[in-house]
């Protein structure tokens, strides 16, 4: 708008008039062309709300793309631990095989009852439940994954993109109060309506004082009144007070979001670190069981006891680490960087970034 030759539409207007009196006739015609003019420093207003109502909508598209960044890193996690899970499950199954084998040769050999081996058998069947149900949550979680990128998997890593220099939501914020501060100088460059310049052509015959053709020009100016102007200015420092609060609003809560993450970060950190010292006692835990159990010293219910601990342990330890990627993430996330950004340096189970 601001780069036509008028701030709005040409109009043409005509009317014709005609007068009897006795056996005589005097007629009138007239055609006029009229336009509207732009006000003293109106143009450049108009032109500074365009292109400040675009980078507000530019803005706040890049907030909903980082939205939806927050939905693809919760999926992304959520599948890598759901595979993770369905690895500590499958490595079960393969133990409980080995000890319903164990257990088998020593019923055979006499070296203990057949309780022993059902034990196990039990053991071997509870295993492939699990890794089941581990598959079927990893299913749920990868089709929920290629549902929201329309047929990625999760285990294919993100592109890289700069790193913003500010959070998108920040930026959308200060483009509102931006579009709102333009609003408010267009609402003062427009203290009336605009002018309007018409040329018209005239034609008069007949019985009349003056017969022929003559033309002119038309201006019509409105004045300023406070009835049009009070309720303009009022509404455009509304939503400019509106726009400036929300701004201050959405920075405390910027900030407060990435101070959380950064501490659910080292708590996720610290949980992984003591979930690996459990899992690494565990394991030695049950390489001595197995020895003993080989050596006749334990029985075959404390050895699978001390499974169990060790598959709790696993799958505790699969979890930490995968806490700790998605606690990356979420920190990506409360900065404001979307997927393959490094703001924060990671890499998930199976190779899968950090987001």
């Amino acid at each position: 708008m601001s780069d036509s030759l008028v701030p709005g539409s040409f109009a043409v207007s005509g009317s014709i008039r005609g007068d009897a009196r006795g056996p005589r006739t005097a007629r009138e015609g007239q055609v006029e062309l009229a336009a509207p003019l732009w006000l003293p420093g109106q143009r450049s207003a108009v032109a500074e709300t365009v292109v400040r109502d675009v980078a507000s909508a530019e803005e706040r598209l890049g907030l909903r793309r980082l939205e939806l960044s927050g939905l693809l890193r919760e999926a992304w996690w959520e599948a890598a631990l759901r595979r993770a899970e369905m690895r500590v499950q499958r490595d079960r199954l393969a133990t409980a095989g080995d000890l319903v084998n164990e257990a088998r040769r020593r019923v055979d050999l006499g070296e203990v009852a057949e309780p022993d081996l059902l034990l196990a058998q039990n053991e071997r069947v509870s295993a492939e439940l699990a890794l089941a149900q581990a598959q079927a949550a990893e299913e749920a979680a990868v089709l929920a994954y290629r549902t929201l990128t329309g047929g990625a998997d999760p285990g294919q890593g993100a592109e890289e993109r700069a790193l913003p220099g500010q959070h998108p939501a920040l930026r959308a914020a200060a483009a509102a109060v931006e579009a709102a501060e333009a609003q408010v100088r267009l609402v003062a460059a427009t203290p009336i309506d605009n002018p309007e310049l018409g040329g018209f052509v005239m034609r008069q015959e007949g019985d009349v004082t003056e017969q022929g053709t003559s033309f002119g020009l038309r201006l019509r100016v409105p004045l300023p009144s406070a009835a049009r102007n009070r309720p303009r200015e009022a509404a455009a420092q509304a939503e400019l007070t509106s726009a400036g609060s929300r701004l201050l609003q959405v920075r405390r809560l910027t900030e407060a979001a990435a101070v959380r993450a950064e501490a659910a970060l080292r708590r996720a950190e610290e949980a992984q670190t003591l979930a690996r010292r459990r899992l690494s006692i565990a394991q030695q835990q049950l390489a001595s069981g197995n020895r003993a159990f080989r050596a006749g010293e334990m029985t075959l219910f404390d050895l699978v006891r001390i499974r169990q601990i060790g598959i709790d342990a696993a799958s505790t330890a699969a979890q930490a680490e995968v806490n700790v990627g998605l606690g990356r993430a979420r920190l990506n996330q409360a900065l404001g960087a979307e997927p393959g950004s490094r703001v924060v340096p990671a890499r998930g189970p199976a190779g899968i970034p950090g987001g």
